[in-house]
């Protein structure tokens, strides 16, 4: 375990499985639970304002892993994890990673999730 691990809670990530088109309506085709550590930090004002428009009205967390996060990819939805019992869908993906024979900080990822519900 890494000193900053220690800062990581457990959590679920739901992959979304690949589906298809059936006469014009996607089909989804289930999805696989997978566990994950993530340190869970709140969205601040300026991460907001670079989230899609129709995004910022929504509940949403930056979170910080070393597992690598699925977005949305030709015939899959992206990624889906539960934080604090509401289901949030992964919207952005930022790769940190650096060169370990210069730097000895951790290579991970932040990714922001949004509630799938819209908040008003």
């Amino acid at each position: 375990m890494t000193p900053f691990e220690i800062f990581r809670s457990p959590l679920t990530l739901f992959r979304q499985n690949a589906g298809s088109y059936v006469n014009g309506i996607w089909i989804q085709i289930g999805e696989t639970a997978l566990p994950i550590t993530a340190s869970i930090q709140p969205t601040t004002g300026e991460e907001m304002l670079s989230l899609p428009e129709a995004r910022r009205n929504r509940k949403t967390y930056a979170l910080f892993t070393s597992t690598k996060i699925n977005l949305l990819l030709p015939l899959r939805n992206p990624d889906q994890i539960v934080i604090f019992g509401e289901r949030y869908e992964i919207i952005r993906v930022e790769p940190w990673q650096n060169n370990p024979a210069v730097f000895s900080i951790i290579n991970h990822y932040k990714f922001y999730a949004s509630a799938i519900e819209a908040i008003i």
